[in-house]
């Protein structure tokens, strides 16, 4: 008798990534004893991008298929790429190829980012255990590292004390800087409280639970906002450290003024989160929203004094 193999959808959401994204379909079309449907949604990146995008995809994925999101869905395709000429954000664009899955029958959905890759041709049969084994998980991930070794799952949600330093801590690091390459604590299957938003395994049937991702974030804070409803939902998530993947994602060659719109745009969500989400009551969301503007403002002199910094070494 021939077992079936589970349905997985795995959503790539590029914008703008084309360097990104070949190892990260290499990853994918590697993967075994999965019946595996690669969904890359493009969320309104430059012409120039996007077609260089569509290149790498039919490269790697021959066989896959070219749509606009507003088209009729082929949901039998092995591959398709789907033309998101609106750039709604991060969740909007993971629903999109989220719906696809689900249209498709997948029994779970991987989000993985472009610049993430797994090369364990066993790595979704392994995550994909996780949730089977145990029905009440809605969420698996793997051991994350990024090109430093520095390890990015699990990860810790702050609580109010070392969310309110935060901007103590930047000023800190700002003149000690040093990484901390933190291990998980553990070699075996074990709950954890939130992962990274770079890679994961979702269950479908909570998917639907949830009326999928929360769009009213536009960046930044998916993984809090994810952690609190599965929290809500009475479900856990899981983490394999046996397994990997790698971020290589790098916010060091980053403009200044660029910076400063993704905190602005962290604030936000943040601000969002918890309204929505945490429980803390309207004053302590007040003293966290000082937090929040004071590191604004650190930002914004860091930007000022090198600016200066720069005038006088010129006028010099």
């Amino acid at each position: 008798m021939i077992e079936t193999q589970q349905r997985i959808g795995a959503v790539v959401l590029t914008y703008n990534s084309s360097e990104d994204l070949l190892n990260c379909l290499i990853g994918l079309r590697a993967q075994q004893g999965v019946n595996l449907q690669i969904i890359v949604v493009d969320n309104a990146s430059k012409p120039d991008e996007r077609s260089r995008l569509k290149a790498i995809f039919l490269e790697v994925l021959p066989m896959g298929i070219i749509l606009p999101t507003n088209g009729t869905m082929d949901v039998d395709a092995s591959a398709v790429f789907l033309c998101n000429d609106i750039n709604s954000g991060y969740s909007a664009g993971n629903n999109i190829g989220a719906r696809f899955a689900v249209a498709s029958g997948c029994e779970a959905v991987l989000i993985i980012n472009p610049d993430a890759r797994i090369e364990d041709p066993d790595y979704l049969v392994e995550l994909f255990g996780l949730i089977t084994v145990n029905t009440k998980t809605a969420v698996a991930c793997s051991a994350l590292t990024n090109l430093l070794g520095i390890h990015e799952n699990p990860m810790i949600e702050p609580g109010f004390w070392e969310e309110f330093f935060w901007p103590l801590q930047m000023i800190i690091k700002r003149f000690f800087d040093r990484q901390i390459i933190r291990k998980p604590s553990f070699n075996k299957p074990q709950q954890v409280e939130k992962v990274s938003g770079a890679c994961f395994l979702i269950r479908t049937d909570f998917l639907l639970q949830i009326d999928y991702f929360d769009e009213t974030v536009f960046l930044y804070c998916e993984e809090a906002i994810l952690s609190a409803q599965v929290q809500r939902a009475g479900w856990n998530m899981m983490m394999d450290p046996r397994q990997h993947a790698l971020h290589s994602h790098s916010h060091s060659s980053m403009a200044e003024g660029k910076q400063y719109n993704r905190y602005m745009n962290w604030a936000k969500s943040r601000g969002k989160f918890h309204a929505t989400y945490s429980q803390y009551g309207v004053l302590r969301q007040a003293f966290l929203a000082e937090s929040r503007r004071i590191i604004l403002v650190l930002i914004w002199l860091k930007m000022i004094l090198k600016k200066l910094f720069k005038a006088v070494v010129k006028f010099l």
